[in-house]
Parts: C-alpha cells; structure tokens; sequence
C-alpha cells in the first residue's frame, strides 16, 4: 500500500495495547481456571475465544506494527516472508474469532434451549471438535492470500504488505464476505434465541410453567466410587449471568469486528481499491475487541478469580499436580434436592435403570414437562454417524480441490497443492475401500484421520517446515525433479497398499486381529506374493514420498526413521498372531516371501 503514511503513527499504539490485551487475556484464562473445578464446553470455549485473541495481538499486528515503525528508517529492507506471515496468521486468526464467537452462542442457545439433550450429548467432545475444525478451516482458507495465487505474473508482496480483500482478489474476497456474513447472523440468531428462552423461563407472569429443572446425577459403583455424572441445571442467577456475557461477547465483536470487517471488504470490493482508514479501522477493532473480552469475564462472578486463587492456579499447573477426580466434580450452588445418587447395580428392578455410559441415553421427555424419574431409553445414533462421515467426506473433498488449485498456481505452493491432493486421496480411499471389501468393520476410525497423535505431530511438523522453508528460502522448494520423485513415490505407495486390500479382501482390518475369525484365510496371491505386508510397504513409501515431494530435509530424515521403526514393531506383533492362527503354513509362507521393508525380517522364530 502506497498510502500508508498514517500506519506508524499508530504502531506504538497497537503494540502498547498488544501488550496489554496480552497480559488481561492470559489472567482471564487462569481466572477462568481458577473459579471451575471441572472445565465444561462453555468454558473452554472462552478461553480459546481469549487465547485466539492473544495470539493475534502477539503475532500479526506485533508484525505489522515493527514492520511499518522499522520502514521509517532510512536502512531498512523489505522482508517479504514477514509480510507473508501477517496475511496468512491475520486472516487465519480473524475467521477463527469469527467462528469461536459463533459456536459461543450456539452452545449457549443450545443449553439453555434443549437443557437435557445438551448435558447427554458430550458436549464437552463436540466443542473440542469444533474448535479443531475451525482452526483447520481458517488455516487452510487463509493460507491462499500469502501463496499469491491470485497473482502469478509478479512476486505479490514484493513491495508492500497488501492484505486488503480488494488487493488480493475477488474470488477470496466473496469467500470472506460470506463466511464473516454467514457466522455473524448466525452468531445473532443464536443469541436472539438463548436471551429469550432465558428470559421466558426466568421472568415474566408465565416464568413458573415454563421452568424446568434438570437434576444432577451421579452414578456410582458398588464401592461407592463415581462413575459418570450429568450436571444438574443452573442457578436462575448464574444463568442470567452466563447468557448475558455472551450476549455481550456477540455483540461486542459484531460492533468491533464483524459489522467493520463486512464494510471494509465490501467498500473494497466495490472501489476496487483500498485506502489507508480500512487498514487502520481493521487492526483497531481487532486490538478493541481483545483488549474488552477480558473486563467482561472480570464483569461475570462466575470468572471473577481473586488474585491468591490465579496464582494457586498457576502453581498447580507448574506442579502438574491439577485433581483428577475434576472431570467428574460436580458444580457447586447446586441445591441438594435436585441430586440424584444410584449404585451401578445391574440387579436393580426398580421403576429406573442402572446409568453405565451416559453419551448412550437420552432424558427428552423431561423438556416436555413429565416426571423427572423414568426408565432411560437409548439414542438412536444412525443419523449421527452419516452426518459425521458426511462431514469427514466434504472435509476431504474440500482439501483435494484447494489442493488442485494450489498445484495449478505456478507458485512455489504448487508442490504442496501435490501434497494435499495425495493427502486427502489416501485418506478417503482408505474409508472407501474398506467399506467395498470389509464394511463389518467399517466405522469413522476407517479414514485413518484420528490414526495417533504421533501421526498428526509428524503432519503438522512437515506443515510449518514447508511454510518457514517456503518463506525463507523458497528456492528449496523449487527443486522439481525432486519433488517429482516424490510424487511418484507417494503414486507408487498409494497403489501398492490399495492393491493389498483389494486383494485381502476382507481378511484387511486397519487393527491388528488377536483372535481368528471364521473368514479369516491366509493370503499369498497377488501383491502378498511379492512382499508378506504390501499394506505397510506402500504406506512406508507413501509417507516418505510426501517429505521427498515437498522437499523437507528434516522431516524427510525423521519420517524415514520413524516409520521404519513404527512398521517394525507393527509386523511382528502381527506375525506373532499370524503363526498363532495359521501355524506351520505362516512359517513356510515367511521363508519363500520377504516383507518388503527394509532392513526387516519380521518376528524371529527358533525350531
């Protein structure tokens, strides 16, 4: 941007409120903390809300504030990979918020609207999901603006730091304008809803036929141990409190964020073209609104920490010494009446039922105004399982075609465009053909998405080696024989493993088997042939494929190695249930057939 004479004057500013929304941010968190005893989806919701915040002051806008104060000196050199980092971490960080307030309300709505249904459904699961598919849905979107796709004729960011929707193009500026727009009434209509239901039930001539109360209950064993437990319904005071702080939270980042953040684009938009107060209004409304959130948890007693209890808290987590018994804890100003107790009896025939799992039945009825007390009946959970692997399928879906644009890009992201292509392939695929071969074990696990957190450490790492390697020394990641070379293992080794369960047919289970079915035949034909685990030969060198084709040193060294060890293990534990079942016709099978890794020979067997 040309026009930006009026930005260094407001550098000092935003780094001095950067600091200071940092520091209010953090003691919101602990002072979050330190007030619950057992975290709960609400909650945790909060503090990402507040961390999201920190981290856009302590990244983007610290960037861009020591980048326009260091080019008023007269030595100063263009980084482009700083600028690059602002983009993607600002819009990354801004859709997250957009969407962290959103889920905010609709949580809220959902609680105080559908009580019962809310506290049997592991809500606690579901916002820790949400909140992974936010990021993963920011990131992915926000990455485009830095890659320079919009442009391919010149280096982008060569000159300036253009972040304007205007400046990097239309298409990621309707796709902006959509999300920001789309979450913003919907954040509003979920509000709309709690504050009324809220107020209905709490206020009002006809408050007394329209409340309802849950009670809490706790389920113990035989030894009078906790099992599980369901929280009971909020105090009218704490409700009252609750609702009204993410009322003001939606409405205070519609005001500060939201509605300001539409004018711009679309003021952008449609002068096509950018001015020096959009910057300006953008990156203040972003510092307003972290710096707010913090004084209105301060404002809720409910969050309100003293500051002996924050530091109590922050000891504790130094310790690591947190109680373990917190996940079950009840929350306190309870009254004593509402608390059901029952022994996990299975010899009870009373008028209810023992509670062993508490995700797998469902109270409806109570919202409806029956008795509280009667026999449990459980979720149909049909519904839930098509809409979850609908969701895993779009997910993917929506990473192959973000990847065939990238690869079209002629930019130095096209190999990763490569990379999140075969990515998204294997991991549908994997889902697909388990559910032609074997679909008796077919479940959500079959996409391999959830494999281990080994597995998703190892991703994420070669993730932010590409992007510090693309931005430092992009011409690391020009090397296109290599990266071809790559390509054609990651070819090879999808193939290879995809042939194997074609050919094992369902005898193929992504776990390993410790008891033999009646199906279960030894297979030497096709691919089993050749090697003894073509399944793991191909995913060896699929996965080593992808560091090679994104050209990633340290990565390609580390999944080399621990791969190779991981399939190490892997085949003799299940070579070890392999001569159980099939006795001498393994071994003899073992001596003509190699494994195909190398340097492994499976399970050693002495006669």
């Amino acid at each position: 941007m040309s026009d930006e004479r009026r930005l260094p004057g407001s550098a000092v500013g935003w780094l001095a409120c950067g600091g200071l929304s940092l520091l209010a941010n953090a003691w919101g968190i602990l002072s979050v903390g330190a007030k619950q005893k057992k975290w709960k989806p609400l909650e945790f919701l909060l503090c990402t809300l507040a961390a999201t915040h920190m981290l856009n002051v302590a990244v983007p806008i610290t960037t861009y504030a020591v980048v326009q104060l260091r080019r008023q000196r007269p030595d100063y050199e263009w980084n482009e990979g700083l600028c690059k980092v602002f983009v993607s971490t600002f819009y990354t960080l801004t859709l997250a918020t957009c969407f962290s307030v959103t889920s905010l309300s609709y949580h809220r709505m959902w609680m105080v609207r559908w009580p019962v249904n809310y506290r049997l459904s592991n809500a606690k699961k579901q916002a820790v999901h949400t909140v992974m598919g936010i990021w993963m849905v920011s990131f992915i979107l926000s990455a485009l603006p830095a890659v320079g796709w919009h442009d391919t004729t010149e280096r982008f960011y060569t000159h300036g730091c253009r972040f304007i929707v205007a400046e990097i193009g239309l298409g990621f500026g309707v796709c902006f304008l959509l999300l920001v727009g789309g979450s913003v009434a919907m954040g509003v209509v979920c509000t709309a809803i709690a504050l009324f239901q809220t107020l209905a039930v709490q206020v009002g001539p006809r408050a007394g036929r329209r409340a309802f109360t849950v009670p809490t209950i706790v389920v113990e064993d035989a030894q009078g141990k906790r099992r599980s437990s369901i929280d009971g319904s909020e105090p009218a005071k704490t409700s009252l409190q609750i609702t009204g702080l993410v009322a003001t939270i939606v409405i205070i980042y519609d005001c500060l964020m939201g509605f300001p953040v539409l004018v711009v684009s679309f003021s952008s938009l449609r002068a096509d073209a950018s001015a020096p107060w959009m910057a300006l209004c953008v990156l203040w409304c972003s510092v307003a609104q972290a710096l707010l959130l913090p004084a209105f948890l301060w404002a809720c007693d409910r969050y309100r920490a003293d500051l002996r209890a924050v530091w109590e808290k922050c000891v504790a987590l130094m310790a690591n010494d947190e109680d373990s018994d917190n996940d079950t804890s009840l929350e306190g100003g309870i009254p004593p009446d509402l608390v059901l107790e029952h022994s996990l009896d299975y010899s009870y025939r009373g008028d209810f039922v023992a509670l062993d799992r508490m995700a797998k039945y469902e109270l409806s009825a109570l919202e409806g105004g029956l008795p509280q007390f009667y026999p449990l009946r459980p979720l149909q959970e049909g519904k839930t399982q098509y809409l979850q692997i609908a969701i895993r399928a779009c997910f993917l879906g929506f990473v192959f075609g973000c990847g065939m644009l990238l690869s079209f890009s002629q930019s130095s992201w096209s190999h990763f465009g490569w990379y999140m292509c075969s990515l998204s392939l294997f991991h549908y695929s994997e889902y697909l053909v388990t559910a032609v071969n074997n679909p008796k074990s077919l479940s959500l696990d079959s996409f391999l998405l959830n494999h281990s957190l080994e597995y998703t450490v190892a991703a994420l790492s070669s993730w932010i080696e590409f992007t510090l390697e693309n931005i430092f020394w992009p011409e690391l990641k020009q090397i296109t024989w290599l990266s071809a070379l790559g390509l054609l293992m990651v070819v090879f080794g999808e193939c290879l493993r995809k042939a194997a369960m074609f050919t094992a047919g369902s005898n193929f289970n992504h776990v390993v088997q410790n008891e033999k079915s009646e199906t279960h035949t030894l297979v030497t034909s096709g691919v089993y042939a050749w090697f003894r685990h073509p399944s793991y030969v191909g995913w060896f060198y699929w996965s080593i494929g992808t560091q090679v084709m994104l050209c990633n040193p340290i990565c390609g060294v580390g999944y080399a190695l621990t791969v190779w060890r991981f399939f190490r293990d892997r085949t003799e534990e299940e070579e070890i249930s392999l001569i159980h079942f099939f006795g001498d016709e393994y071994l003899e099978y073992k001596k003509r057939v190699p494994t195909g890794l190398p340097f492994i020979k499976g399970v050693k067997v002495e006669l």
